[in-house]
């Protein structure tokens, strides 16, 4: 009765791959293509000089009532 539950659990074991394994390498980015990062980094300015130009309006609010005496 042991044999076929050593034979099983050999079987189920040489057919495991770790995931590495079975990944396929990125692919190399060509000469003359701009990098893929560019895209995002232009969002990301606008996104940063929105929230930049929202702060500032928000601190202009709070300290409209503020004065010096």
């Amino acid at each position: 009765m042991n044999a076929p539950s050593q034979s099983s659990s050999s079987s189920s074991s040489s057919t495991q791959q770790s995931p590495a394994a079975t990944m396929a390498p990125p692919p190399a980015p060509l000469a003359g293509q701009a990098p893929s990062t560019d895209a995002f980094l232009r969002d990301f300015t606008l996104v940063a000089e929105a929230a930049k130009r929202a702060q500032m309006a928000v601190m202009m609010r709070d300290f409209e009532s503020v004065g010096l005496s």
